[in-house]
């Protein structure tokens, strides 16, 4: 008996020394095979020299980058993915700039954009000219003899604060109703706003104040817009986006839906409800659809 159990203890040392060792083995040979992406679409094979909250030194063909962590996409290990922005998904979200129908602080990236639609009447296109500012634009397609009997509209943004965990960000719908009939003084109407996102890209919270203007006058009583996203699978998110103007009405405006994600695709589906004194609530409530492609 002692001489099995003798026996069985070195079997067990020497299966815990191979486990130690091929953990070990393995853990120093990934360092010498990673591959890093980041947000500007630049790819870096190498290994990682030192890292911090904020920032990796990564080494590629003897020559070492320093990196803020808010400008690194991932970071894959022999196939695996380690994921840099605390998330577990092999893609980001194709219109992680949006919720439904706002937007978030969150920028494109230079040279990265997307065509949406909304209501199959509504279609737009945005794209990043720099990091830090985004121009977009679109119109309604509704039928007309005369193309003329549309809205278009212009969205510019500016990122202020681009934080792995915190963005900052303004910016302006400007819109033109083209119909006939409407006084020219009154065809200009749109909103100017600010946004906050807190919170990683997967799973975050947004806090924002547009002010709205109609015929060259601006509303001095904001709405508040508080909405967020939270991914749930690798194909899920679920997003709400409200909306309160607490200086005029106790009423509000909620929606609820889901994100059903692509790696080049996004498609939205949510209900809509006015919420509050005098109003009637609508089981499931208005239905909303919309799609995103990115390019």
């Amino acid at each position: 008996m002692k001489r099995f159990a003798l026996v069985l203890g070195a079997l067990l040392c020497v299966a815990n020394a191979r486990l130690v060792f091929g953990q070990a083995s393995s853990d120093t040979t990934a360092t010498h095979r990673q591959v890093l992406r980041t947000r500007d679409g630049s790819t870096l094979v190498g290994r990682i020299v030192d890292e911090s909250a904020d920032s990796i030194r990564f080494e590629s063909l003897g020559v070492v980058f320093a990196l803020a962590r808010a400008q690194v996409l991932s970071l894959d290990t022999f196939g695996e993915k380690r994921v840099t922005e605390k998330t577990a998904h092999s893609y980001r979200d194709p219109n992680r700039t949006r919720l439904f129908f706002a937007p978030t602080a969150r920028m494109l990236g230079k040279g990265e954009g997307y065509f949406s639609d909304t209501y199959i009447l509504l279609g737009g296109v945005a794209a990043g000219v720099t990091s830090n500012f985004t121009m977009g634009g679109g119109m309604s397609f509704l039928p007309s003899t005369n193309p003329q009997n549309n809205v278009f509209y212009l969205t510019p943004k500016v990122g202020l604060v681009d934080r792995p965990n915190f963005a900052l960000a303004t910016g302006a719908l400007i819109g033109f109703a083209g119909f006939e009939g409407i006084d020219s003084r009154d065809r200009s109407f749109g909103v100017l706003y600010g946004v906050s996102t807190f919170g990683p890209e997967d799973h975050h919270l947004d806090v924002g104040a547009g002010w709205g203007y109609a015929g060259g006058r601006i509303s001095g009583d904001p709405a508040v817009m508080i909405g967020g996203s939270t991914r749930i699978s690798r194909r899920v998110a679920l997003l709400t986006e409200n909306y309160f103007v607490p200086s005029v009405s106790d009423n509000g405006l909620v929606s609820y839906g889901m994100r059903f994600l692509g790696k080049d695709i996004s498609v939205d589906l949510a209900f809509a409800n006015a919420v509050g004194p005098g109003t009637t609530l609508l089981f499931p409530g208005v239905p909303y659809v919309a799609f995103a492609v990115k390019f």
